[in-house]
């Protein structure tokens, strides 16, 4: 079998402080790579009794199952008979996909659909993002966080609840600290639209919302990383996403594969990585950035709502 050449495996050697999630879809890669290298299907794989199943494989070429190195070890020298470039190489990932998540310690109140987001988005060189709800999570103030998490839920039967209140100041916890990542050297450059009805739509009191309505003008007008535009009510239907929530990320070269996040409020959350699809969201998030009001516009917009809340409890 020919040698392979084991610099299409980015920082091969690991690199520290890269996200588990983003380990893992590189990883997951490469394998893929290697057993199509080798010309071989998923069922042959399965049939060579290196796996157990074409779906389990699919997973781990996909990143969606925990890595265990064992078995990375019986895929790469089945594709590679023993290459040892390779072999090390997709070792040194493995482990490095094997490290506790920074939010691992609150996994009962991360969503499963959001893991990936929270893991790669601190490895990313830009985000791009927009929505039509809320402010996002990376730009929101405490008290307005915690104003979205405690409004009163309904369960599948449509019955009203209260939050638990132990449950909320862990999903606090876990917001506080993926928005410190922004304030740091070498943070992302951010860039979000919002539209107007979020401006708009008052969560939690008039205070809350003028809090988070000042804190969203002081960061579009003096934080050079983080971009901030608005929707205008006027601005044409057809620039606007099909989706209420779309997230971007765009990563560092070595840092796993750029990934588009959809959130739904009744389905959660779903990723696309093909990339046709990452070239469709990256243009239309682009288009949707320069269409919506420029610096000076969206400060004015941002100043009206704080003007209308003024005096207002």
């Amino acid at each position: 079998m020919p040698d392979r050449d084991v610099r299409a495996f980015p920082d091969a050697g690991g690199e520290p402080g890269r996200p588990p999630a983003v380990a893992a879809d590189l990883l997951g890669r490469h394998l893929r790579r290697l057993r199509e290298e080798a010309g071989l299907r998923q069922t042959d794989v399965v049939a060579a009794k290196v796996i157990g199943s074409a779906s389990m494989l699919s997973k781990y070429e996909g990143a969606k199952v925990p890595v265990h190195e064992e078995q990375v070890r019986a895929l790469v020298e089945f594709y590679t008979d023993g290459d040892p470039g390779n072999l090390q190489a997709c070792l040194d990932m493995a482990k490095e996909a094997s490290v506790k998540e920074w939010w691992a310690e609150y996994r009962d109140v991360v969503p499963g659909h959001s893991d990936r987001l929270f893991s790669q988005e601190r490895a990313a060189r830009e985000i791009r993002t927009f929505e039509t709800h809320h402010v996002p999570g990376l730009l929101q103030t405490p008290d307005y966080a915690l104003a979205i998490m405690t409004e009163a839920a309904a369960d599948s039967e449509g019955t009203l609840h209260e939050p638990d209140i132990a449950r909320v100041r862990r999903r606090m916890a876990v917001r506080l600290q993926r928005q410190m990542f922004l304030f740091l050297p070498g943070a992302p450059d951010f860039y979000a639209v919002l539209d107007e009805n979020v401006l708009r739509r008052t969560k939690g009191s008039t205070t809350v919302m003028r809090g988070q309505l000042r804190q969203l003008y002081s960061l579009a007008e003096n934080n050079r990383r983080i971009h901030i535009r608005v929707l205008p009510f006027d601005a044409p239907a057809a620039l606007a996403p099909a989706h209420n929530s779309v997230t971007l990320l765009t990563m560092e070269p070595g840092q796993g594969s750029d990934v588009v996040y959809i959130e739904s409020s009744n389905v959660g959350g779903s990723y696309l990585s093909d990339q046709d699809s990452i070239d469709q969201h990256r243009q239309r998030l682009t288009t949707l950035f320069m269409g919506a009001a420029g610096k000076d516009a969206t400060l004015e917009i941002i100043q009206s709502h704080i003007d209308r809340l003024v005096g207002q409890r």
